[in-house]
């Protein structure tokens, strides 16, 4: 073990000790450049996962910018630059593959299949991302929420000036205070009032408000409907680029995608306790782990608009069944490492593939390795 601080100046040099060709890295911190350590890799000959595209400090959390500069799809399209420059052929690169964004993409593509064997009877198989995207329109899908309800408890309560969550707080925090995204579908009547397109033509909006005091409702088979923050994610773009069909630069088809989050019941109220403090960071912070007592993470797609109405695929990962895979972990970390499993072993199976999302990888070889993980 190395404990260090990476930072701008100093990374390459701190990881060229370890990192030859042919080795993997596997990225799983905050406040450190996804971008960074790709382009470092590709140069030393290795390969890179991630779980999230980050940005080094001073971007998400920064009043100082631009409300668009603190975007999500702004470090995307650092990311889909890069994969231009480096080429299709250059080390592999999986960016964004944990539970989500990451896994719901495949759970979406198997989705779209066990719709249309209910909906037409039919077989389907496609395999590009135009056979996905015609099926989505023939199927009449309107809309794609990722749909998460996270009920996992401790058996010590929240306190007040307390955050708590099941995850990485810093990097919860910089979602929370970041602008709400989604891709905007074409049966969309109209845009949500104070609502901005990032890019001309992209499909893709932000609001001027924060995820943390944004609200939608949603639905998971154990509870039914809730209501959870719209937090921004990078799935949102994906998905919705993914599944879109174009003609003459303009959509014919392509689903609304938004991410409707309820964490558990101590990290909402811990967001809105942040919120109220005018978004100074509580003097204590604790990550839930062996003090849950009960509960389960419930991730899935939530695919409406079609003839069935609405169809949810995910996982229900209780807390007994993720502690049965690693004693000191919770739901939500199992289905997260879940995912990154997954893209380590699709990436030494796929060494020379660039830089590519989620959506670019096979979901049924992913699936298979992350499926006995995930409840």
């Amino acid at each position: 073990f190395l404990h260090c601080h990476l930072t701008p100046g100093n990374h390459g040099a701190l990881l060229s000790r370890h990192v030859g060709p042919g080795d993997l890295v596997l990225n799983l911190s905050v406040d450190v450049s996804s971008r960074d350590l790709i382009r470092f890799c590709a140069e030393r000959g290795a390969l890179y996962v991630d779980t999230s595209i980050e940005p080094w400090p001073g971007v998400f959390d920064n009043p100082m910018l631009e409300l668009r500069e603190r975007t999500n799809y702004v470090a995307r399209q650092e990311i889909l630059r890069l994969a231009r420059e480096l080429g299709p052929d250059s080390p592999t690169a999986v960016v964004d593959h944990g539970a989500n964004p990451g896994l719901v993409s495949h759970f979406a593509k198997r989705a779209l299949l066990d719709l249309d064997r209910a909906i037409r009877g039919g077989s389907a198989k496609p395999t590009t991302r135009e056979e996905f995207a015609r099926l989505a329109s023939d199927l009449g899908v309107a809309c794609i929420q990722i749909s998460e309800r996270d009920t996992q408890a401790s058996d010590r309560p929240k306190r007040h000036g307390e955050f708590i969550n099941t995850w990485s707080i810093d990097g919860f925090v910089d979602e929370l205070m970041q602008p709400v995204e989604f891709s905007f579908g074409t049966a969309e009547q109209r845009s949500p009032r104070r609502s901005r397109e990032h890019d001309p033509g992209s499909g893709t909006r932000y609001l001027e408000r924060p995820g943390a005091g944004t609200f939608a409702r949603s639905w998971v088979p154990s509870l039914g409907g809730f209501q959870g923050m719209l937090v921004t994610h990078d799935e949102v773009f994906s998905i919705g680029d993914y599944l879109s069909i174009r003609r003459d630069e303009r959509f014919v088809y392509r689903p609304t995608v938004l991410f409707v989050y309820h964490p558990c019941d101590d990290a909402m109220l811990s967001a809105l306790e942040l919120e109220g403090r005018g978004w100074t960071m509580q003097p204590l912070r604790r990550r839930l782990g062996r003090d849950i007592v009960a509960g389960m993470d419930e991730l899935g797609v939530l695919l409406a608009g079609h003839a069935l109405n609405a169809y949810w695929y995910g996982s229900q990962l209780a807390i007994e069944e993720a502690r049965r895979h690693v004693a000191a972990a919770n739901a939500t970390s199992v289905q997260v490492m879940a995912g990154a499993i997954a893209a380590v072993v699709w990436a030494i199976r796929h060494p020379r593939r660039g830089v590519v999302e989620p959506d670019d990888l096979d979901f049924e070889e992913c699936l298979e390795t992350a499926e006995p993980y995930l409840g």
